[in-house]
């Protein structure tokens, strides 16, 4: 049995069904409405250096 190790987005999920579409980095990302550009990135495949974001608390709180 071996351990699954979850990816930390450093911020929750949006559960909006409204979709938005931002290029970050020259790449077109289309994510739920709320999303953060962090998670965004992240979902992509986008590689950004985070110190104190975390999806264990709110965007507002992360840092």
């Amino acid at each position: 049995m071996g351990l699954v190790q979850e990816i930390d987005y450093g911020t929750p999920a949006s559960t909006s069904e409204k979709q938005v579409t931002l290029t970050v980095d020259g790449f077109t990302v289309t994510v739920p409405e709320g999303t953060s550009i962090m998670r965004a990135s992240m979902e992509a495949g986008i590689a950004i250096p985070k110190l104190c974001a975390t999806d264990m608390v709110d965007a507002f709180g992360s840092c």
